[in-house]
């Protein structure tokens, strides 16, 4: 099966350089995120896409919805791609880089009751195989950058320092064989 893992549009919170993996919290693309969404949409819409994921993240739903505009297939919720559960709520990236830079170990550490990168990629994997399972040929993911990190690391069986050198930059994808 082939996947299109595209990364989200431009968001406030990246204006703001602040951390969200929390659904209820109103982080939403914006403008810029929107003209990135068109151009994503542009690049895929000969790719013959016959459903989209999405995490339970506004800002997914934003660029899918955007994307779709071309291709009319269900859009489906998965909340296994929600983005990295941080610990960092609403507060600075910066922080939340800091505080893995002085970790013990990067990948299995948890901060402020947050999940590790390496939980995070336990799900991607749990996603992953529930998607071999389906009948598709050809699938967009939309979901942000660690999502994508862990996914190019499981399905390409790379180190997470190899997949977390690899920059997504928003509004583009990459296409897997899963």
């Amino acid at each position: 099966m082939k996947v299109y893992f595209a990364r989200h549009g431009r968001t406030n919170y990246n204006d703001l350089e602040l951390c969200n993996a929390d659904p209820s919290v109103d982080v939403y693309i914006t403008a810029t995120g929107e003209e990135q969404a068109k151009i994503l949409a542009d690049k895929l819409k000969d790719v013959a896409i016959e459903r989209i994921f999405i995490s339970e993240l506004k800002r997914t739903q934003q660029t899918a919805v955007i994307v779709n505009e071309f291709h009319n297939v269900p859009i489906e919720t998965a909340p296994l791609l929600n983005d990295h559960r941080s610990g960092f709520e609403g507060k600075s990236a910066k922080l939340l880089m800091e505080a893995l830079d002085k970790a013990e170990n990067r990948w299995t550490a948890h901060f402020n009751d947050g999940e590790s990168i390496e939980d995070m990629k336990k799900r991607v994997a749990a996603f992953l195989d529930e998607l071999k399972a389906k009948p598709y040929n050809t699938v967009l993911v939309v979901t942000s950058q660690w999502v994508i990190q862990a996914a190019v690391a499981i399905v390409k069986n790379i180190s997470n320092e190899e997949a977390w050198s690899l920059e997504v930059s928003q509004g583009s994808f990459l296409e897997l064989e899963v």
